[in-house]
């Protein structure tokens, strides 16, 4: 599929989003339940290692068209590498990790602030991953710090130092929760942190399967659902099976942090009472699948035939129609995603950039 680049004929809608917005109130719209409206997806692609070809799109839902690199176009620069976007008030927050910064944007990709992130040795902290509550987003580091950062000031005014390498969080009822990794490296990385939000301190280690990584998000039901990336399973380097622990996606108690195992998976995306999973080991590639599990039932359906992506890397729901979009990064080519509709018939595909991570949604 050839890319259009319609850039400027979105150009006004993307500025008239951004005019109406005059506060950066804390709107959590991926968990509060009153979503109306998307009017379209941001698109973030990573890019090849030290290539200077992240960048992030913008496909509008009405025209069905996604956009060259609106940083690019609104900066006259590319943006280094990209490691995570969050979508909060009236402005993104573009998380770059080899780049180590913060870069703060209007809602069509225009810089308003840049934020080197460095420790009192004026070392790179190296940001990963970003989350947004009560006004502040809240960014997470390879150094095991987690920031806390004034929407309104655009000041980072407070900071918790952990452990570790951390990764991605979530923000609910005054309380982020953060994966710790370590890749598996000590046998140490299996912990989900719980961090007062208000005054930056910790409160609870929630043990979990190992490797928790890129998925952890608030369900409907007010819990946390995260996914563990195992140890993995199948690598030759592992002595047998019954050393194998497969990628695990489980719910935390997000007031008492009890931890139940839900289902094997990769990546997951919440729907209603539904969760929406793509697993797929590295080194399993037969036991690859799409599928929909229901959190009341327990039951597992399969969503789409998992052959029709070659290279699955995410997925996620539209919070306002019942769309599922599926990431594939086919080696050596630029991405694409699949939409889907609930019940899994195929509805349209688009070309992205260089390995597209993630799909932001634009609501009210």
């Amino acid at each position: 599929m050839k890319k259009l680049f319609y850039y400027f004929a979105l150009l006004p809608f993307m500025v008239s989003l951004t005019a109406c917005e005059n506060n950066d109130d804390p709107n959590p719209n991926d968990n509060d339940g009153t979503v109306t409206t998307t009017y379209g997806t941001y698109i973030v692609n990573t890019g090849n290692w030290n290539q200077n070809d992240a960048s992030i799109q913008w496909y509008d839902l009405t025209t069905k068209i996604v956009s060259g690199d609106i940083y690019k176009q609104q900066n006259q620069k590319g943006i280094g590498d990209l490691q995570d976007l969050c979508v909060y008030g009236s402005k993104l927050y573009a998380i770059s990790t080899t780049s180590s910064k913060i870069e703060i944007l209007e809602k069509n990709g225009k810089i308003i602030k840049t934020i080197p992130m460095l420790n009192d040795a004026n070392q790179p902290k190296k940001p990963r991953y970003a989350t947004a509550g009560d006004g502040y987003v809240f960014i997470t580091a390879y150094d095991g710090t987690v920031s806390k950062l004034d929407t309104v000031s655009m000041d980072i005014v407070s900071t918790v130092k952990l452990d570790g390498y951390l990764e991605n969080l979530s923000y609910t009822k005054g309380k982020l929760f953060v994966n710790k990794s370590d890749y598996n490296m000590d046998g140490t990385g299996n912990i989900v942190y719980v961090i007062n939000a208000e005054k930056m301190e910790k409160i609870e280690d929630i043990t979990v399967v190992v490797n928790p990584y890129t998925q952890n998000f608030v369900g409907d039901d007010g819990n946390i659902y995260i996914v563990s990336n195992g140890n993995y399973a199948g690598a030759e380097w592992l002595p047998d099976e019954s050393s194998w622990i497969y990628g695990t996606l489980q719910r935390i108690n997000s007031e008492t942090y009890e931890v139940e195992e839900i289902c094997n998976a990769t990546y997951a995306t919440k729907r209603g009472d539904k969760i929406y999973i793509l697993y797929s080991e590295y080194y399993l590639p037969d036991r690859a699948k799409c599928f929909v599990y229901d959190l009341k039932t327990k039951e597992e359906k399969i969503f789409i035939d998992i052959n029709e992506i070659s290279t699955p890397g995410g997925i996620k729901a539209d919070p306002n129609s019942n769309d599922i979009y599926i990431i594939n990064n086919p080696s050596g080519q630029l991405s694409e995603v699949y939409v889907y509709d609930e019940n899994g018939n195929f509805k349209s595909k688009f070309e992205t950039g260089a390995y597209t991570t993630n799909i932001k949604f634009l609501t009210e």
